[in-house]
């Protein structure tokens, strides 16, 4: 993993605080982990080093290690997060993913319907009456 205030661009130089441990990785990193393709979900929402799962990490200017002061930055990005519209609950109609551990707004835009579940067409049931029947026009 990069050295953080090393990255030559300002915009680079952000930590990927994880909220259930207190390990140190620069944004682009953890992303990068994160979108690896090699290994099952429950591994790339883990840290890298501790296997301690985060659902989500916070990118910040700063490297957080007080917990009380970690704790504050997690209730502010849920704060600022939770006025941004979930964009797979919005393009999706009413649905996302993530169901109850999304941290974005569960709100669709003014006049957007939710989806209705589509409902399997029943094919009618036929069976023939006796007057129908193939077996008698034989006779």
């Amino acid at each position: 993993m990069d050295r953080v205030y090393e990255k030559p661009l300002p915009e680079e130089r952000l930590f990927g605080i994880l909220l259930n441990c207190s390990h140190a990785y620069c944004v682009g990193c953890i992303r990068k982990w994160r979108r690896s393709q090699d290994f099952q979900s429950a591994v790339i929402k883990a840290c890298p080093e501790c296997r301690v799962t985060s659902s989500y990490y916070i990118p910040h200017k700063y490297w957080v290690s007080d917990v009380a002061e970690k704790e504050k930055l997690i209730e502010n990005f849920k704060a600022r997060t939770g006025k941004i519209r979930c964009k797979f609950f919005v393009r999706n109609r009413g649905h996302c993913p993530f169901k109850s551990d999304c941290i974005y707004l569960h709100e669709l835009p003014a006049g957007r319907l939710p989806r209705r579940r589509r409902q399997r067409l029943r094919m009618p049931v036929f069976s023939p009456s006796p007057s129908e029947s193939s077996d008698e026009e034989d006779e």
